[in-house]
């Protein structure tokens, strides 16, 4: 499915990302695990935060169909 340009009239595909693109729970765990042990300095921490938080709700969504 994909959305049409108004001004141009013309399809734009949304891409999506295959199974094997998607991680599994055992491969978020790791990153997680990592981020976790690693220094991040001030700047970087809004960004860490927004990406963890999206970890973690993939992670649960994850243990919760398992």
């Amino acid at each position: 499915m994909g959305l049409i340009n108004k001004l141009t009239n013309t399809k734009i595909n949304n891409p999506i990302l295959s199974s094997k693109d998607n991680l599994d729970i055992n491969e978020i765990s790791l990153i997680l695990n990592l981020i976790k042990n690693s220094p991040f300095k001030g700047g970087d921490i809004e960004i860490i935060y927004n990406l963890v938080i999206k970890l973690q709700n993939q992670y649960s969504k994850l243990e919760n169909n398992v």
